[in-house]
């Protein structure tokens, strides 16, 4: 069985060993940086599996590591930083990277959702064994087998867990989802109550893909319980609202 490489770029040398033991006892290769001007070359060597990437960095932050990875790389990229901000949060996956963890944090729930990652980089057939590889809401089209997301003939880029949700829910039209089911759905993994990860990828989806992001009409918020994807003029839809 081929042993999976984790990149770990942190410059906290305690935090950096914490997290390289855990990832060793369970079982995987960990290589690591404590730089943001070292991790794009020791990316290009080591083609690593999985990145854990802190934000404050010397030299060029985790921000700017993650940008120039995602321009080379589709390798899950998981934010590990003290900061709180959910504009933080919001860079973050505009950049490209997958999740984000705060520290102070839990070696065991890093482990989970590194597993997560690695288990489940994209929704899986099984998941989705009925659903059309193309899907067309007026001017909205979204290719499965591409992984491409047009509006009005013009693509939009998304990062993947955000084609990986916008699939999902327009795959069911109509059916309302909990934060929770979502999450287990598109990372693989409990949520661990981190809604607000749910709520800045729809958040970024609707800047992308809705008319009017203040009142969506794709994407639906169902108050106190979740999210569903409703077709334009569907007069079935209840009033939209953003969360």
């Amino acid at each position: 069985m081929t042993v999976q490489t984790i990149m770990i770029v942190e410059d906290d040398p305690e935090i950096r060993e914490i997290t390289r033991l855990y990832l060793v006892k369970n079982g995987y290769r960990v290589v690591w940086a404590d730089s943001g001007d070292d991790a794009l070359s020791l990316m290009k060597a080591e083609q690593p599996d999985l990145v854990i990437l802190d934000v404050l960095l010397p030299g060029k932050t985790g921000f700017a590591v993650c940008e120039e990875l995602r321009a080379i790389s589709s390798v899950p990229i998981l934010f590990l930083s003290c900061m709180r901000e959910e504009a933080d949060k919001v860079a973050a996956f505009n950049l490209g990277g997958d999740d984000f963890i705060t520290k102070p944090f839990s070696p065991n729930e890093l482990i989970a959702r590194v597993r997560a990652h690695l288990r489940r980089p994209y929704l899986s057939k099984e998941d989705q064994p009925e659903s059309p590889s193309k899907l067309f809401f007026g001017p909205l089209a979204i290719d499965g087998l591409s992984r491409v997301v047009k509006v009005d003939g013009q693509e939009v880029p998304l990062s993947r867990k955000e084609f990986d949700l916008l699939y999902y829910l327009a795959s069911n039209p109509g059916r309302t989802y909990t934060h929770e089911q979502l999450f287990r759905q598109i990372w693989g993994q409990e949520s661990f109550n981190d809604t607000r990860t749910i709520i800045v990828h729809v958040s970024n989806l609707r800047k992308k893909i809705e008319p009017d992001p203040s009142c969506p009409q794709y994407i639906i918020n169902v108050h106190g319980v979740g999210y569903k994807f409703m077709q334009r003029g569907d007069a079935s839809g209840e009033a939209a609202q953003a969360p």
